[in-house]
C-alpha cells in the first residue's frame, strides 16, 4: 500500500511539472529558418557536379549566389509575358548550375537564393519549381510573410 501511495505522490509532483514545461515551450514564437519550405534533397553544388549521374532527375534544393541573370522569351511565344528567367547559381568556389525559372522575377545578381527543382545532367540545369531569396538583414514580420506569399503564388 505504501508503494502505491508513493507512486501517487510522485505523480502529483511530476505531472504539473511536465505540464508547466510543455506550456512554457509552446508559448514562444518559432524562429524563421530560410528555405525550410523548399522541397528537395539538400546537396552542395560541388557534390552535384562531382557525380551528376547520381542526381539526374532528382528533386534537389541548392543554395548559392545568382550570377548572369537573364530573361529569355519562351520558344514560339509572341507575348512578352511568356519568358523564362535563367541565371547561374554559384557557390563560393565558383562552381555553378544553370537555373531555369518560368516567368519574370525580381532577382538581381549577387542575391543569395535557395532553389528547389529537378536537376538535369544534360546542360547542367535545374528546372526550378520553388525558390526563396535569403535576406541576411533583419526583416519585420510583414516583409517576411509577404515574400513567402509572393514565392508561393506562382
Amino acid at each position: 500500500m505504501k508503494e502505491i501511495n508513493t507512486k501517487i505522490e510522485r505523480a502529483y509532483i511530476i505531472i504539473p511539472l511536465l505540464l508547466l514545461l510543455l506550456i512554457a515551450g509552446c508559448n514562444k514564437d518559432p524562429d524563421y529558418i530560410p528555405g525550410l519550405g523548399i522541397q528537395g534533397y539538400r546537396a552542395p553544388i560541388s557534390k552535384i557536379l562531382l557525380s551528376p549521374l547520381a542526381y539526374d532527375g532528382a528533386t534537389l534544393a541548392i543554395e548559392g549566389f545568382a550570377r548572369d541573370f537573364a530573361e529569355e522569351p519562351v520558344d514560339g511565344s509572341d507575348t512578352s509575358e511568356d519568358v523564362t528567367t535563367t541565371f547561374k547559381l554559384t557557390d563560393l568556389k565558383g562552381n555553378y548550375i544553370i537555373i531555369l525559372l518560368p516567368g519574370q522575377w525580381e532577382i538581381v545578381d549577387n542575391d543569395y537564393l535557395i532553389v528547389g527543382g529537378i536537376y538535369r545532367k544534360n546542360g547542367n540545369e535545374l528546372e526550378a519549381q520553388q525558390f526563396e531569396i535569403v535576406d541576411f538583414e533583419k526583416k519585420d514580420e510583414k516583409g517576411r510573410y509577404k515574400e513567402i506569399e509572393k514565392r508561393d503564388e506562382w
